[in-house]
């Protein structure tokens, strides 16, 4: 299936939505902090935004298995495992200069956001807006 860029910045955008909402939740309940909140949660946000969209158009070059299920968790795991433990751990620790901390919002973050990912990734599979139009890669 082709995919139109407005529906990867559009999928991008719903995403990180809901990502600040789970965000600022975790990291205030670890830091108490609300500049510390507020700095993590906005670079991160940059940080995400800019790195979904070209993890999706990367994806949309992988071959769709039938099975959509499996396809959302290989998707979940390159970004919010492996990308997200990287963004979210350095700028964490960048703004708290402390592991404990970094651990503990890192690890929770990463762990709400497997069941999040597969989530939208099986809504937007639902939604065909934008689904019939390629993106100039």
């Amino acid at each position: 299936m082709e995919e139109s860029c407005i529906r990867s910045l559009s999928k991008g955008i719903i995403y990180r939505i809901i990502s600040i909402a789970t965000l600022i939740i975790i990291t205030f309940s670890y830091t108490g902090n609300p500049i510390q909140v507020t700095l993590i949660t906005g670079v991160s946000t940059i940080a995400f935004i800019i790195v979904f969209f070209f993890h999706e158009r990367a994806w949309l070059r992988v071959k769709r298995p039938k099975e959509k299920l499996a396809r959302s968790i290989a998707k979940m795991f390159t970004y919010i495992t492996l990308i997200g433990i990287t963004i979210m751990s350095t700028i964490t620790y960048l703004f708290t200069r402390s592991i404990e901390v970094t651990t503990n919002v890192t690890l929770t973050y990463v762990i709400v956001k497997h069941f999040l990912y597969v989530i939208n990734e099986l809504i937007w599979y639902k939604i065909k807006w934008g689904s019939e139009k390629s993106c100039q890669n």
